[in-house]
This record gives C-alpha cells, structure tokens and sequence, in this order.
C-alpha cells in the first residue's frame, strides 16, 4: 500500500504549490493513472516515490514504510523493490541490450549463469530476445522502451513506475508497451503510470483508478482543509 498524507511540495523557482494538501492512497495490485497539464505534478510524484526529493510537509508510506526514516545509505536497498520506466528511456548507449539489463542485475548481486538466465527470461517474455545483441543507437523507440521494460521487470519489483513512457512513441507501439504494463499489473506488481494518453489508456485497460492532479491542486488552491481524492 502507498499513501499520501496531506504532502506539501514547492520548488523555490515556482510561485505556487506543486502540492498542497495532497493525501492519496493506492492499494497493493493496483493500476493507477496520474493525469494532468504539463506542471502538474505528474513526474514529481514519480520523483517522491523514488524519494530523488523529499516532500516540504507530510508523509509518504510504501508498504508501511514511512520514507522520511529511510536513512540515505539505505536508499538504493528500498529502490529495489521498485521499477522503473521513463519516457527518455536512459539506457547506456555504450552498452548492449543484454549488457543494460546486466548492469541492473549487477547491483543486487546476480552474475554468470544466473544473471544470464534471467536477462533471457525477460526478454523473451516481452517478445524482444532477438535485440540482446543490439546497442540502443540500434533500435527504434518502441523496442527502446520494451528494452526499459525489461530492465524495471527484471528483478520482479512491487511497485512499477512508469513516467509518461509512451510520449515518444508512435500509436502502435504505445499500445504495446501500455498492454505490457497491464500484463505486469494482472502479475500483482502495482502500476503508477503518469500519462497524458488517458484515452489509449482507458481503451486498453479493464480497471483503473485515476489520480486527476488538475482536479486535485484546483481544490487544494481553492479550499483550506485536507486532501482529495478521486476514484474513477
């Protein structure tokens, strides 16, 4: 479970609140869809899951976790349990398919065999064992992002965030990254994907819950009391 307990965020360049007042709560297997304008908040809230920056006010929990008492040498340990996938990708340009997700497994300790092991499990389950050989400069966007979809899968996370990962993609490959991410969530693992696509979304998945960030920061300027909350 995630929540959000009355968190206030602002960045000293903006005038106004990214967040203010805001209290959310995502239940464990759930698919959630972070919408809003650019500025919203959208790849904020990613950034404060990551814990990449700290909320101003409030409280995040992950799984009962409270993140403020995460100490910073125990960071990368609580990343663990969370997958990734941008929308710019970041993959290692130097490095191949295999050699990107090698890397990843590298930080938790898998090597040889078993991190071979893995690495072909994961890409044929997402249908792109025939790139392991290719570097990044090799691939279009959409077997870029499959290949970042593999790298946040490997490890079996959680908690998969997905940070607008179909704003570089065509049509086409939009949806198949999106039903991979569904494919996920029916695994257990929860979804939060940030997205301005709202409508390939909803066509392709059956459930969802909706985090309307243009909703909530209206309210949030527009009231003095606590949170708000939408379910869709």
């Amino acid at each position: 479970m995630i929540l959000f307990d009355n968190v206030f965020k602002q960045y000293d360049n903006y005038h106004k609140p990214v967040f203010a007042h805001f209290s959310e709560r995502i239940e464990d297997g759930e698919f959630v869809l972070v919408t809003g304008e650019s500025g919203s908040g959208k790849s904020t809230l990613i950034k404060l899951l990551l814990k990449e920056i700290e909320p101003d006010r409030g409280e995040i929990f992950v799984n009962g976790k409270r993140l403020t008492e995460i100490p910073r040498a125990q960071i990368p340990y609580y990343r663990r349990g969370i997958g990734v996938v941008f929308q710019d990708f970041r993959l290692f340009e130097e490095y191949t398919v295999f050699g990107n997700l090698e890397l990843v497994l590298g930080l938790t300790g898998a090597r040889g065999k078993d991190a071979e092991l893995k690495i072909t499990h994961i890409l044929k389950l997402l249908g792109i064992d025939r790139l392991h050989r290719r570097f990044p400069s090799e691939l279009s966007g959409g077997e870029k992002q499959k290949v970042c979809m593999a790298r946040a899968l490997i490890n079996m996370p959680k908690i998969l965030l997905a940070d607008e990962p179909t704003g570089n993609l065509d049509p086409e490959s939009s949806a198949e990254i999106i039903k991979l991410l569904s494919v996920a969530n029916k695994q257990g693992i929860t979804v939060i994907m940030a997205t301005h696509d709202l409508e390939t979304c909803r066509r392709l998945i059956e459930e969802d819950h909706r985090i309307n960030l243009d909703e909530i920061n209206r309210y949030s300027r527009e009231s003095t009391s606590g949170g708000f909350e939408t379910r869709v």
